[in-house]
């Protein structure tokens, strides 16, 4: 899956996408955000299911998660440097769910097309 699409608190600048995630199946995206500077990530889905957010640093290391029995998740944090960060939606339910994806250094705010 590429994540050009998808922009935020990362140096490719603003964007957004929509996407399908499977059934019980995670998406994962690869983002370079800016050190230093506040970013965040936000997850709609169509209502289907539980999605999962996590956000993990270059290193493996978990630094921001919504895990709420929720498809609406947000999360934000402050890199500490610039570096490659993993993100990754999970599906807990048995249906596929539509998500739209969005990062924002600035701003929680999604304008969805939903």
């Amino acid at each position: 899956m590429v994540f050009d699409s998808v922009y935020g608190g990362a140096e490719s600048g603003p964007k957004t996408t929509q996407e399908i995630v499977e059934a019980n199946s995670t998406d994962v995206y690869s983002v370079v955000f800016r050190g230093g500077e506040p970013a965040s990530v936000v997850v709609i889905g169509d209502g289907d299911t539980d999605l999962d957010l996590r956000i993990y640093d270059e290193n493996g290391v978990l630094v921001a998660s919504d895990l709420d029995p929720t498809d609406r998740c947000i999360v934000n944090w402050t890199p500490r440097w610039t570096g490659k960060f993993q993100i990754r939606v999970q599906n807990l339910g048995g249906v596929n769910n539509r998500y739209e994806i969005a990062t924002d250094r600035k701003s929680t705010r999604l304008n969805s097309s939903h």
